[in-house]
């Protein structure tokens, strides 16, 4: 049995999952896949944080322009 840690992106609410340990088949398979049951172990709070796919999407906003607060003013 694998086991995952569970992360709630409390700024964007969004949850992910991060591997803490595989199981004694994911280590044996040369490819790590684990093809039985997988748990959860802890979770976390990330409260400061966003989750990977938001962050990258704030950052192609602001790259663009678009992002919140950086809209100028049309006349």
């Amino acid at each position: 049995m694998c086991y995952y840690e569970k992360v709630n992106y409390v700024a964007c609410g969004h949850e992910g999952k991060r591997l803490i340990q595989y199981c004694h088949f994911a280590r044996n398979d040369p490819l790590h896949q684990c093809f039985g049951a997988w748990s959860y172990k802890r979770e976390l709070y990330q409260r400061d944080m966003e989750c990977e796919n938001c962050t990258n999407q704030r950052q192609i906003l602001k790259s663009n322009g678009l992002a919140r607060g950086d809209a100028k003013p049309v006349y």
